[in-house]
């Protein structure tokens, strides 16, 4: 059974994630003023990578049952939206920046000397 999700740990992750969100943001803005990219391109690029890896059907999630733990965890994230007052297309790049935080944190665990002993 996976270790309980702790809620600083957590909060932290959110905070990273829109941190990042922010200084990819700056530096879209910065590579478009000097004229090496314009927003278009960087659009076109993140709408290629989206599509190279399709998160889950958000209209199946009716059908879906959740354990109690997954509902409680559910419940924070959106308690994290609505404290920061973030859109759903904010709310939903954010989550798609954590997934790929996560998957990037479980590649580098992998790469770790214990990982692999």
């Amino acid at each position: 059974m996976p270790d309980p999700i702790d809620r600083k740990d957590f909060l932290k992750l959110c905070d990273m994630s829109i941190d990042s969100m922010y200084e990819l943001a700056a530096l879209g803005e910065l590579l478009e003023k000097k004229g090496l990219l314009t927003k278009h391109e960087i659009l076109s690029l993140a709408t290629e990578l989206k599509h190279q890896k399709p998160l889950a059907d958000a209209t199946d999630l009716h059908a879906q049952r959740f354990t109690p733990k997954e509902n409680a965890v559910i419940e924070q994230i959106m308690e994290v939206i609505e404290r920061h007052g973030l859109s759903v297309d904010h709310a939903k790049k954010l989550l798609g920046r954590t997934i790929q935080l996560l998957e990037w944190g479980k590649q580098e665990a992998n790469k770790m000397p214990e990982a692999n002993a």
